[in-house]
């Protein structure tokens, strides 16, 4: 009896450790270390960490910029006269930021401004996918679900799989300062090869604009009621993104519905900086520079004459949106022939 004990209490402890202590320990994902982050190799939840990271300093930022891991490449710290950090995480949704903003209003955080980018990713990404992924699941769902939470991060298997990542030292690393100070990504800045004779476009595999404007139509209600000034930009998709999503994903349709529930900056369209891979990491991300020429139009008044005759820098609003997307749809007649 006593041999069968022993053996029962070891392998208790062995569940323990593997299923329990070991994942807390190494903990790929961040989600349990949100407040001091370590650099280890994998992306962390950046969703999850960068929402309990706000609600533990409520007065730290007066503005935010909300948009998919597109916008990490836009350096806050260079806005002019704003204490401002980028929420931006991986394949964020307009349905993600605006129960973000609520969850802002709902713990007394009531920004003074906020900026959220969009593109053909906004309409075309799943929901419900990011749901089951330890990268991606939201704030509120975990926050919401204890019980998942637990599920989802005290995962064995999913460990075992990081910690090669992590020994391998195979993924690039955060500048966890820079995440906490300004929340972009610093890697956005860094070389790296990629073979552009291979690229493909960056589209998510459905499409859904209806759902999309309609979180963004609240959105921008809830700005409204509540003294937010709400700023929507474009973000300036590759050449070879956009015209996948003009000819498969419907984009023009949802630059109409957009104007619609307000202006908005456009920056995507077929133009010197979009058409020029040295301005891209792959066909999904910008490099800094050109989220610099963002922040330098849209907040500090400059303007670039040539570009903003490309689409580039462009307000557009309900008066002008028909005149707009005709010069965009001649553009891309002219480059699809």
């Amino acid at each position: 009896m006593k041999k069968f004990l022993l053996k029962v209490s070891i392998f208790a402890v062995y569940a323990v450790l593997m299923s329990v202590i070991i994942p807390i320990l190494v903990d790929p994902f961040n989600v349990f270390h949100a407040e001091h982050i370590r650099a280890n190799g994998i992306e962390p939840n950046k969703h999850y960490i960068k929402m309990k990271y706000i609600l533990a300093n409520p007065k730290k930022f007066d503005s935010f910029i909300f948009g998919s891991s597109r916008v990490g490449s836009i350096h806050t710290d260079k806005i002019a006269n704003e204490r401002c950090y980028n929420m931006t995480y991986s394949a964020g949704l307009p349905g993600h930021h605006l129960s973000n903003i609520k969850t802002f209003l709902k713990n007394g955080i009531c920004p003074k401004k906020l900026y959220i980018g969009l593109d053909s990713l906004s309409f075309t990404c799943s929901y419900e996918a990011q749901e089951n992924e330890p990268l991606r699941c939201p704030y509120e769902y975990l926050v919401d679900d204890t019980w998942y939470f637990l599920k989802l991060y005290l995962n064995p298997a999913m460990v075992l799989r990081a910690i090669w990542v992590i020994l391998s030292g195979s993924s690039s690393r955060i500048d966890v300062d820079v995440f906490y100070k300004y929340g972009y990504n610093v890697s956005t800045t860094t070389e790296r090869k990629y073979d552009w004779s291979k690229a493909e476009p960056s589209v998510g595999n459905k499409v859904d604009i209806d759902k999309a404007l309609e979180f963004i139509r609240e959105t921008a209600d809830i700005c409204r009621d509540n003294g937010i000034e709400l700023i929507l930009f474009t973000n300036p998709m590759h050449r070879i993104t956009y015209m996948a999503s003009v000819k498969d994903k419907d984009y023009f349709k949802f630059l109409e519905g957009l104007a619609e529930i307000s202006e908005f900056w456009n920056f995507s369209s077929l133009n010197d900086v979009t058409i020029n891979n040295a301005n891209y990491r792959e066909p999904s991300h910008y490099r800094a520079h050109v989220g610099d020429l963002i922040i330098d139009i849209m907040c500090n008044g400059k303007s670039y004459p040539e570009l903003q005759r490309q689409g580039f820098g462009v307000k557009v609003t309900r008066e002008n949106i028909r005149d707009f997307i005709d010069i965009l749809r001649r553009q891309y007649e002219e480059l699809r022939q």
